[in-house]
């Protein structure tokens, strides 16, 4: 097809352009192995509340409690008036002070709302809206579906894809083998255009969908973050194959390419092939643009003041109920109970609970899975999971099976 042929400009490199955006996705990929996870890595360099600025206008996510909420805890005094000094004066410029403690007992209802973001508010919403159109309605259940097939592992009776078959060549498969014809990618354009490579056919349908170079990137960015799991999670499996215990072969490219000829089918089924392109949206420089400030922090005043004042509380709390309990609970030279917890981010607290309410109670941390490095199998699972800390290679191996003693069945 002569329209598969074109190309973009090119200032346009598509891999560049999706190991810069990769950056935000979020790193957490199959939890076969529990593995803590900082959802805010990308914004790790900056200090916390430009981090949190940063990102709600990327991601629209809303960053602090309602202001009422912190003017409550202020009555009833978990944030003491000590703690509120101590925020103003740590925090607030002086040329803005007398306006900020006229502010920070009025009643707002809206400061705390997420700001406008590229993931609910961008280039893709405007366009989607102009068209009359929830693509992602149409388009989710249908790529969802197709992700979690082809990425199953063991739960399905079936396997989608064949030994060693990569998630583009099973997408092909699918389309040109079934008798039922797999919707949309059956439709005009779509069908015309799958015996392409994912790379000409992202830059197919960008040319028609976006119709401007400088808005490719964006354009990617805000349809990886309608859906962010799935997106960092291919990212993943692309990157670090071994995240899953049978291996499927996908990446990010693939993923962009099967939704953007989705969208493009989609769109040219409903409203013909002269549709409008983002490019030609009226007013297109007053949405949020990553070429313009949503890179730029822009925190809110008096929220970050009653926050500071609140963790300054919590703080003084925290500090105050160590300094305050005794360093000896316990009397007696030989424990009661003896309890011991395999260790992570929530023993503690139910470590220190039980010492506090019984002194006869010892309890002990013990490294992941109490010190014992073994991969696990039990009798529904198709394959063998780790059961240690993610830098230990298991040595062992424990399987479930289930022995018939002549009228009685043991599982072991």
């Amino acid at each position: 097809m002569s329209h598969t042929r074109q190309t973009m400009p090119d200032s346009f490199d598509i891999d560049q352009t999706l190991d810069h955006l990769a950056h935000w996705l979020p790193s957490q990929g199959p939890i076969k192995d529990f593995i803590h996870h900082n959802t805010l890595h990308a914004f790790q360099h900056l200090p916390f509340h430009e981090a949190i600025s940063v990102a709600g206008k990327l991601f629209g996510a809303r960053s602090y409690l309602p202001i009422a909420d912190y003017q409550q805890r202020f009555r009833e005094g978990r944030i003491s008036q000590k703690a509120l000094d101590w925020s103003i004066q740590h925090y607030c410029p002086a040329q803005e002070k007398r306006a900020l403690l006229d502010s920070l007992f009025e009643d707002d209802d809206t400061c705390h709302f997420p700001p406008i973001s590229l993931a609910n508010h961008g280039i893709r919403s405007a366009w989607m809206k102009k068209l009359e159109m929830d693509l992602n309605a149409l388009v989710h259940p249908i790529i969802f579906r197709l992700l979690s097939n082809y990425l199953d592992q063991g739960i399905s009776r079936w396997a989608l894809p064949k030994n060693g078959e990569r998630f583009w060549d099973c997408l092909l498969r699918l389309t040109q083998n079934s008798l039922l014809p797999l919707y949309p990618f059956n439709l005009g354009s779509a069908k015309q255009l799958l015996n392409s490579t994912p790379e000409q056919i992202i830059e197919y349908c960008l040319q028609h969908i976006v119709g401007h170079q400088d808005l490719y990137e964006q354009y990617i960015l805000e349809l990886l973050l309608a859906h962010p799991g799935w997106s960092g999670m291919v990212r993943i499996i692309e990157t670090q194959p071994n995240a899953l215990l049978s291996p499927r072969l996908i990446s990010l490219k693939e993923l962009i390419a099967s939704e953007l000829l989705c969208e493009l089918a989609l769109v040219e089924q409903r409203k013909g092939h002269d549709f409008i392109k983002i490019n030609q949206l009226a007013h297109t420089q007053d949405l949020p643009l990553l070429t313009g400030d949503v890179l730029v922090p822009k925190v809110p005043l008096k929220l970050k003041i009653w926050h500071e004042a609140m963790e300054w509380a919590l703080h003084c709390e925290l500090l105050t109920a160590i300094k305050e309990t005794p360093t000896n609970l316990s009397q007696s030279t030989k424990p009661s109970t003896q309890a011991i917890f395999c260790i992570d981010d929530r023993e503690c607290s139910l470590r220190r609970h039980l010492e506090f309410s019984n002194p006869d109670i010892e309890t002990f941390g013990a490294a992941g899975f109490f010190g014992i490095d073994f991969l696990y199998q039990g009798l529904e699972d198709a394959y063998p999971v780790a059961q240690c800390p993610a830098v230990i290679k298991p040595s062992k191996r424990l399987l479930n099976h289930v022995i018939d003693f002549h009228d009685e069945v043991v599982t072991v």
